[in-house]
Formats: structure tokens, C-alpha cells, sequence
């Protein structure tokens, strides 16, 4: 790999591109340790094909280009040439995750938490009782535009990732009340 992370591209920069990719390629990672350990062949291939979308969606064609070279050697079952490389490509995402201290300035926002509690409490009636996506889609847009405090985004994407990917009613519910037994 040639220094491919030196320069950033511009979409990194944007705090909203930013998180989504930082969640992407935090959850790589992990796969990628876990993966690697067990020499599991096929979850190793299918998370550089995913790394390699994301790496494109950012606009990080080179480093997409270095999940493809190792996707391909997942998909010739070739561990040397994985073993060789993981090490560089999880330091390249890690490289390009922004650190906290970059997105919150070094000290958490204040946010409007009664509203935020508000939503989310009707996000979880909606979750308990409806099933409504298209309530609970709106509601989640409002949370976000509130939340300034790193911990409170996070949960809040995570349990819509939950949601949207394994229309988890339930989960998303339970982690909510959960959650708002603590938040102040």
C-alpha cells in the first residue's frame, strides 16, 4: 500500500458522511479481528466487499481499491495474501475514522434533552404499539437535528440501524427505555 490515506477526501470532512463511514468502518474492524482469528474465509471476503462500497461511497477510491485486492484474495481462498495485508488495511480505516475529539471540539454540546426525550419516547410507543415506520421515520429525523452530544447520536443511529435492518420493533423499544433511564 502507498501512503493511499495522506489525502483525505473532502467527503471525510463532512460530519455527517463522517460518522456514517466511522460507524461503518468501526464494525470492520471488529469483524475483520474476529473474522481473521477464526479464519473465517467467507465473513473476511464479505466485509472488504462491504469496506470497499463504503471506501467508494467516500469517495476513497484508492483504499476501495485495496478492499477489492483483498475481497479477491478472500474470493481465491488465499490467506497468505490476507495475512500479509490485513494488518495495513484495518491502520488504513482506522487512519481515516475521525477521532472524537475532532467532530465535538474536545467538550460534548448541550442538547435540548426534553425534546429528545420526548421523541424518543414516542418513537418507542410507535415501536410498542403501531409499527408505524413512517411516524417513527420522522421522529428520528427530528432527534437528529437536536442531538449535538456524540453518545446520544450514536445511540440514536444505532437503534435506527436496528431498526431499518432488522425491523427489531421490540429491541428498538427495550433499548430506548433502557436508555432513557439514564439520559438527563
Amino acid at each position: 500500500m502507498n501512503d493511499m490515506n495522506k489525502k483525505r477526501s473532502p467527503l471525510l470532512s463532512n460530519p455527517r458522511f463522517a460518522r456514517a463511514f466511522a460507524r461503518d468502518a468501526n464494525k470492520a474492524i471488529d469483524a475483520l479481528q474476529e473474522a481473521f482469528e477464526q479464519k473465517d474465509i467467507k465473513r473476511l471476503t464479505s466485509t472488504f466487499h462491504a469496506m470497499k462500497s463504503a471506501l467508494a461511497g467516500v469517495g476513497e477510491h484508492e483504499n476501495s481499491a485495496f478492499s477489492a485486492e483483498l475481497e479477491r484474495a478472500g474470493l481465491n481462498e488465499d490467506m497468505a495474501v490476507i495475512t500479509a495485508k490485513i494488518d495495513s488495511f484495518i491502520k488504513m480505516l482506522q487512519d481515516l475514522i475521525p477521532e472524537d475529539d475532532d467532530t465535538s471540539s474536545g467538550a460534548e454540546e448541550t442538547e435540548d434533552s426534553a425534546f429528545i426525550k420526548l421523541k424518543l419516547e414516542i418513537i418507542k410507543t410507535a415501536c410498542d404499539n403501531y409499527y408505524d415506520i413512517e411516524l417513527i421515520d420522522a421522529e428520528f429525523k427530528l432527534v437528529l437535528e437536536k442531538v449535538a452530544k456524540n453518545t446520544t447520536r450514536t445511540f440514536v443511529e444505532r437503534i435506527r440501524d436496528l431498526l431499518y435492518s432488522d425491523s427489531d420493533f421490540d429491541g428498538v423499544a427495550e433499548k430506548i427505555e433502557e436508555f432513557l433511564k439514564d439520559y438527563k
